[in-house]
């Protein structure tokens, strides 16, 4: 509908466009922050309108409003207006208010919750009403117009999708939903209730709730959803190039390595090597949202395992309803995705990518990937014999790439799709004995930037200038203990791992004991925090950080 045209505001981030949209949403249910809408229709609408979160706009559907209930539609748009557009009924009544007539305030501080239900099924699903179409001249594809002209469309960003669909989107008869009354609530037809409905808004909130450990799986559902199903709705062309400056708040990660990495990517790949916590994941996925301008149809994030072989990074034979037919794999789906990209490149974000036995899982790749620059890969002729000699036991995404392989190589540019792929891969240089070693073969595939825990304080210098509740002293105090710590987890001691306070432990303390309600610049308190955030289960590193806690307090006169 919108594709790549639309960005969200910068009040809205939170909920709609960061890895913090799970828990920005139950803070807003939590709070009782919303106004609740009830969405209900016929399970044939509902089914085309939950396919288009799959096919269309991905994570977000569509529901609408006929134009012979006048009344009904006004309603919802007018608490649209109220709830987003701040609009301050007081200040309308005053006459002569030249100032503050025209001014309009986008408002935050609630949303519009939708509960999507199906008169067969039940409850199906919930989400956020993020904006309202009214439309004339088109009619949305999946639903059947009679007597009913559907004239407006209500656009929702989806947090909850019961578990049968998320796991069965391609089949529609296998769907059930939640046999669910809410109390308070008309559960025959679309309305949105008032700011002070209580009763609405105790039932919304209560099932919302009970659903509060699913969001993050319908968050992750979508987010790992794969080409095959959306190519239908893909143009041909997709612009990845939007070079937009990348999000650094929150975490620290020195600016060379920052502007190293974003010229590597110009031409090879880059693998993030160090121990957990500095910020490599993290980083790696902000970067390719800046570049693309989080445009899902520009990169893909994997995190590696044990259990990867060939099959998960190129492709092979898998079972699927008893019959044997070639699936493809990782790079195989970069390779159609690069190959509908007008501007810019493809990025492959793998995590953890030593978590992976190397030689079964990278072995072949390396083929390809013969060398550390894009420009030089080419795909080779067994592989391709290898697919063809499935004949049609192929799955979707397969298909597509022989199509466009061959069209391709017709032109003599077979291999051109892969000059856009970037690879983005982090790697953990801590307790090797629970990874896979990772050769130099692979190794040379890649410009590395190796990350380390700070030496001193110098990542929470910038994580306490947001910290304004904090006083000077209980700064310094932090400060001193952080320092004290780094300087004596550093020395080496054959028996401990590399262990340190990364910044990630560190950020997190921070956040955790600024919420206790009894923060009063105790720092003994906040050594507590710290203690359960440095992530370890190793009682080697365990017992070392309290031994020095224990020495530290000692030198500072503590109990």
């Amino acid at each position: 509908m919108y594709g790549d045209w639309l960005v969200v505001r910068d009040k809205f981030k939170k909920l709609l466009d960061s890895q913090d949209s799970a828990q920005t949403f139950l803070d807003y249910i939590e709070k009782g922050n919303f106004v609740p809408c009830f969405f209900i229709g016929e399970k044939s609408h509902w089914v085309e309108s939950i396919k288009y979160s799959f096919y269309g706009e991905l994570g977000y559907t569509l529901w609408g409003a006929s134009a012979e209930n006048r009344s009904n539609i006004s309603s919802i748009l007018n608490r649209y207006d109220e709830i987003y557009f701040g609009e301050d009924k007081k200040r309308k009544d005053k006459k002569n208010d030249t100032e503050n007539k025209n001014k309009i305030e986008i408002k935050n501080d609630k949303i519009l919750v939708a509960l999507l239900r199906t008169k067969e099924l039940g409850i199906i699903g919930f989400g956020v009403v993020t904006d309202i179409t009214k439309d004339a001249m088109r009619n949305f594809k999946g639903w059947k117009e009679g007597d009913k002209v559907w004239i407006v469309r209500f656009r929702i960003k989806i947090f909850w999708l019961h578990e049968s669909i998320r796991k069965n989107y391609n089949d529609s008869n296998k769907w059930v939903g939640e046999d669910y009354k809410l109390e308070g609530v008309n559960n025959q037809s679309n309305q949105c209730y008032t700011e002070d409905n209580n009763d609405a808004v105790k039932a919304f909130q209560q099932f919302i709730l009970s659903k509060k450990e699913e969001i993050r799986s319908t968050l992750e559902f979508y987010s790992k959803f794969r080409f095959s199903t959306q190519k239908e709705y893909l143009s041909e062309e997709v612009v990845c190039n939007k070079n937009a400056q990348i999000d650094l708040n929150g975490f620290y990660i020195p600016q060379d390595s920052v502007n190293i990495i974003l010229k590597a990517l110009q031409t090879t790949n880059v693998l993030l090597a160090g121990p957990p916590g500095t910020g490599k994941t993290s980083l790696a996925i902000r970067t390719v949202r800046a570049l693309t301008g989080n445009n899902d149809n520009c990169y893909e994030v994997a995190t590696a395992n044990s259990l990867w072989f060939r099959r998960n990074l190129i492709g092979g034979e898998s079972i699927r309803e008893g019959s044997v037919m070639w699936k493809s794999g990782l790079f195989i789906e970069a390779y159609v995705n690069a190959a509908r990209i007008k501007d810019g490149n493809y990025y492959v974000v793998i995590d953890e990518l030593n978590r992976a036995d190397v030689d079964k899982a990278f072995g072949e790749l390396m083929t390809i990937f013969s060398t550390p620059y894009p420009s030089e890969w080419s795909i080779p002729n067994a592989l391709i014999e290898e697919i063809k000699s499935y004949g049609d036991n192929i799955d979707n995404v397969t298909k597509s790439f022989l199509e466009i392989y061959e069209k391709l190589k017709r032109e003599s540019r077979e291999n051109e799709p892969l000059k856009r792929i970037r690879i983005i891969a982090t790697i953990n240089l801590v307790d090797a004995r629970n990874l896979f070693y990772v050769g130099d073969a692979l190794a040379r595939r890649f410009v590395i930037i190796y990350f380390d825990y700070p030496k001193e304080t110098e990542d929470l210098d910038e994580f306490l200038k947001t910290y304004a509740s904090f006083s000077e002293d209980f700064k310094n105090k932090v400060k001193d203990l952080v320092k004290y710590l780094r300087v004596n987890l550093n020395e080496k001691e054959d028996k401990v791992i590399k262990f340190n306070i990364s910044p990630a432990s560190l950020k997190t303390a921070l956040d955790i004991y600024s919420r206790l309600d009894d923060n009063n610049s105790d720092i003994y308190k906040f050594v507590e925090v710290l203690r359960s955030t440095i992530g370890t289960l190793n009682p080697d590193n365990i017992n070392k950080f309290n031994r020095l806690i224990e020495k530290w307090k000692k030198e500072k006169g503590g109990q």
